[in-house]
């Protein structure tokens, strides 16, 4: 039997790329060396810089898939969807709505 598995596989994890944890765009900022738990489109972004094929495309897709996680939510006992206040971490007040939230026990 040959047991060289365990060991062919270990050298293999060694030369692929890791996922990387620490999101790149939040260098910087008081995000630093976090994860991304959320992806957030501006509407204003959209309009302006895709085409209108692209904007049908995004709508298409989006609602196919946003529908089959608000479908997975409610089979989960879970609100279908969630409804987040943003705040974009280069305005000057960041810092003190990053502190509310610490106090509040949702960012360690």
């Amino acid at each position: 039997m040959n047991n060289n598995w365990p060991h062919i596989n270990n050298e293999i994890k060694a030369i692929l790329p890791q996922k990387q944890k620490e999101e790149e765009a939040f260098k910087g900022t008081i995000l630093e060396g976090r994860e991304r738990k959320y992806t957030i489109i501006n509407e204003r972004d959209r309009e302006k810089y895709l085409t209108p094929e692209e904007k049908r495309k995004l709508d298409s897709a989006l609602f196919h898939y946003l529908s089959k996680i608000e479908d997975g939510r409610a089979r989960d006992g879970k609100e279908p969807f969630n409804s987040y206040l943003v705040v974009n971490v280069d305005e000057p007040y960041s810092n003190e709505i990053a502190e509310t939230i610490k106090r509040n026990g949702h960012l360690k």
